[in-house]
């Protein structure tokens, strides 16, 4: 670990390459999905209700049922397993190179921008309304995209860290 808590992959000369970038992604991936399925877990004890599979509903609806989906808690994991390494992956190769700004602003931006388009797109196409407020109260519209929040923050700030600390962009 270098002095400003980054860390790095040693080289025999002592200098250090960063860890590679899928590598860094998945595992702060994992993490920030664990962070997230954690926070929603929390949800259903309370309970309060948080939405759950929004997507999943959509797809389900754009196939005209065509694409069978397992019923089960088991499915369901494995498919928001399945997408949150996709948005990490993204984050990763995509967004995390162009985005500005501390990595803590850089989850929240991707943060925000999947929200409105869960909030503004997937939940109203599933008859859910305005980021589900049809079915959710305005705690469990809250707690959803605090959970959100979460994940995307942890992803952003781990994935800098195991990348190898502070970049020119968080000046």
């Amino acid at each position: 670990m270098r002095r400003d808590g980054g860390l790095l992959t040693p080289r025999a000369d002592d200098a250090a390459i960063p860890m590679p970038r899928t590598l860094a992604a998945l595992l702060a991936g994992a993490v920030a999905i664990a962070l997230n399925i954690a926070a929603l877990a929390a949800a259903d004890l309370v309970p309060l209700a948080t939405g759950h599979g929004g997507l999943l509903r959509l797809l389900v609806m754009l196939t005209g049922g065509a694409l069978p989906i397992p019923s089960g808690s088991a499915f369901q994991a494995s498919f928001h397993v399945v997408v949150g390494l996709a948005m990490v992956l993204f984050y990763a190769l995509a967004l995390e190179p162009v985005l500005r700004g501390p990595s803590w602003l850089r989850g929240l931006i991707y943060a925000v921008v999947v929200w409105l388009a869960n909030a503004a797109v997937v939940l109203p196409a599933t008859g859910e309304g305005f980021a589900g407020s049809r079915h959710l109260t305005l705690a469990g519209i809250a707690w959803f995209a605090a959970a959100h929040t979460l994940f995307f923050i942890v992803l952003a700030v781990l994935y800098e860290r195991l990348r190898g600390g502070h970049t020119p962009r968080d000046v």
